[in-house]
Parts: structure tokens; sequence; C-alpha cells
């Protein structure tokens, strides 16, 4: 049976909320409702701090596109599907980031693909593309980084003898969508446990992920279409949405906004552009780094 024939009508688009920030995510969702020219449902995860009022004013606000997850049922089904799996199981159990990743995949267990996008990606003009199954077949699609590779790695931790890690060039997991048949589910098990790779736990699992990404046929949407808000990020009428990354959104908020007044609506909506992973080796990570190291603590761009 092919994807087409897995997935559901309309296609299911899961996303990860909270209340902290929460007029801004519906904000978000909003937007990808009203952009989005594929038929699609919203599956929203939540933290446990959403209340049944919440959920209530959810659904009314997103017109009843949206249905939601018990995280309770949730934890246990994703820790079933991981039986034997220590490693991934323990990430999921302590980490936001674990919801994250593992929850999307097993939702939906009569779905081969699985779509998911964070709740902090803006929408700006009509698109298509972005939820079919053909731009995720036999492999995944990911947001292109163009400014950093955010991965917990060192350079040299590339180099020496006996099972090392993989990568592909920046990737974020703003957008994760995965044929889940082509997730190497010993290789993230493997990375998880190797906990001398991760020298910054947050981006632990984003970095498993460009593992996963360089063992299949993954891909990234143009960043041209959907740029990360870095302080030196480009937009222009190629641009259909931004990805309003938490550290810089103060910043770009009051842009986008008075951005979004002005844009002239499209005829046709744009079509998404998709490009290859490209592998990372450790010299030009290492460079990658120092790029970082510049942004970061320069606060040089």
């Amino acid at each position: 049976m092919n994807a087409n024939q897995n997935l559901q009508n309309p296609v299911v688009v899961q996303s990860l909320i909270g209340a902290k920030g929460l007029p801004f995510y519906l904000r978000c969702l909003q937007s990808l409702l009203d952009h989005c020219r594929e038929e699609i449902s919203l599956l929203i995860h939540h933290d446990g701090t959403l209340m049944e009022s919440d959920l209530q004013d959810i659904q009314r606000q997103l017109l009843g596109k949206a249905s939601f997850t018990d995280p309770k049922k949730s934890l246990e089904r994703t820790m079933d599907n991981l039986q034997g799996r220590p490693h991934c199981q323990s990430i999921r159990r302590e980490s936001f980031w674990g919801q994250e990743f593992f929850d999307p995949l097993f939702a939906n267990p009569d779905d081969s693909i699985s779509f998911y996008l964070d709740a902090d990606i803006l929408f700006l003009r009509p698109f298509c593309g972005l939820f079919s199954p053909s731009s995720v077949n036999n492999g995944a699609l990911f947001l292109r980084d163009t400014q950093w590779d955010a991965y917990c790695l060192r350079p040299w931790q590339f180099l020496g003898f006996g099972d090392r890690p993989s990568i592909v060039q920046g990737i974020t997991t703003a957008v994760v969508c995965w044929d889940k048949e082509m997730i190497d589910w010993e290789y993230l098990e493997w990375f998880l446990g190797r906990k001398d790779l991760h020298n910054i736990p947050e981006w632990v699992l984003p970095t498993a992920q460009a593992g996963l990404a360089s063992r299949c046929q993954a891909r990234v949407v143009s960043p041209l279409q959907l740029p990360n808000l870095y302080p030196n990020a480009k937009i222009s009428e190629k641009t259909f949405g931004v990805h309003l990354l938490g550290s810089y959104r103060e910043h770009w908020l009051p842009i986008i906004t008075g951005m979004e007044e002005e844009i002239e609506p499209l005829e046709q909506p744009m079509q998404v552009l998709l490009e290859p992973c490209r592998p990372r080796g450790p010299l030009s990570y290492g460079k990658n780094q120092v790029t970082r190291w510049i942004n970061t603590r320069l606060d040089r761009w």
C-alpha cells in the first residue's frame, strides 16, 4: 500500500503547544490554516498545562479544525511503541524534545507518513506541496538552517575508530515530516545512548535526526521560502512563511506584522521548493561552529 492510500483525507498535521505563549501559537496555527492550499486538519499535542477551557477556546478560534491528544495516553502509547529501546524511552520520559519527536510518529499508526511542524512558524502567503506524500516518500523533510549546524557534537567526535556519528548540513526540526519506514531505529538508539556526544542537551534530538537524515532520502524546504529568522535573515517575495526563533522573536514580530499588512494577494499559491540534504564533514562542521561562536559571543552577524 502506498503513502497516498495510508494517509487520511484531510492530511493530519501535528504540532505541540503549551499555555505559555498560547496567543502567539494560535496566531501561527491560524495562519497555517488560512494559507495552506492542501486540505489539512490539526492534531495538537500539549504539555499538560492547558485546561479544558483552553482547549475549548482553541477549538473555537481554529473553527473546529483541531483535535487534541491526551498527554498521559500519548505518553503511554509512545512508551509502548518504544519497548526494547531504553535510550529512546529515557529521552521521551525526561525531555520536552522527546515528546515533540516521538509522539507524532505514533499518534496515527495507520498513516505511513507523519507531518509535524512547530507552532512558531507564521505563514504569510498561500502555498502548496508541503504536506504532500511525494515530498516525504522514502525519506524525511526538514527546514534548512543556512546559519548554523545547531547540533550537540564537537568536530573531533566525527574522527576515530568504531561507530561514529554522521550528520547532514544544518537542519532545524521546526518542520519534521517522516516516512516512518525510513527511520533507522538502531542508529537512533545507539546515538541517544552515547552520552559523551551530548554536549548541548537541547540539541541532542536535532542532531539525532540529522544522523537519521544522512541515512535516507531526506530533503529540506528552500530557505528562500521558509527562513529561520536569525538577526541577519532575509525575507523576499519568494517567502511564504517564517520560523520565528524564540531568541529573536521579539525583534522580528513587529517587522513581520507590518509586512503582513502590505503583502498583496497571490493569484496562485506558491509551490514548495525542495532541496536534498547534504552530508556534513568534520572540517566544514568545525568552520560552522566558529560562525556560531562569532554570532553568539561577539554578536556579529
